[in-house]
């Protein structure tokens, strides 16, 4: 069962974890054609298989997805996953910023805080995302938020943050 986490954010954003009723928000901003060109997998989602992903998600306890929060509207989504206790480390990714809400810090406001959430509240040393290389805009936020990059294969760079310094 999945452990719960209590709201947490700097003042611009709020991370909650997502819930069943953020399912549709979260599918149809997943299913733009905008938006799904920066995944791995490009495929649209049916609703059926993103019902069939969340329960699945319910069950991991090394995986956490939030809902991004300003003002009391969703604005976005982030998650940190294959979260690894014994190692240390985990992955973070799934950024979408909501329709009208990019150029606002959202997504780099929400990458910080999962930071702070990894290291601090989970006490991992080592954090690591993968991101298209065509993605320049991702990889210059992640560097700005202390993500070196550490190889590229296949189009992907794999990019890494160590606690106390670089990767």
């Amino acid at each position: 069962m999945k452990q719960q986490v209590a709201p947490f954010g700097d003042g611009t954003v709020v991370l909650r974890l997502m819930e069943e009723r953020d399912l549709e928000t979260i599918l149809g901003w997943r299913n733009r054609d905008d938006v799904r060109v920066w995944f791995k997998t490009s495929d649209k989602i049916t609703f059926t298989g993103h019902v069939a992903w969340y329960n699945s998600y319910l069950q991991k306890e090394d995986d956490y997805f939030f809902m991004v929060e300003a003002d009391g509207k969703s604005v976005g989504q982030c998650a940190i996953y294959g979260v690894d206790i014994e190692a240390g480390s985990a992955e973070i990714g799934r950024f979408i910023v909501a329709p009208g809400m990019a150029g606002k810090g959202y997504i780099s406001h929400s990458c910080a805080e999962l930071m702070k959430f990894g290291t601090g509240v989970l006490n991992l040393s080592y954090l690591f995302l993968e991101v298209l290389e065509r993605n320049e805009k991702a990889i210059r936020l992640y560097a700005r938020r202390g993500f070196v990059e550490e190889s590229r294969s296949g189009g992907l760079v794999r990019m890494g943050f160590a606690q106390g310094g670089g990767a």
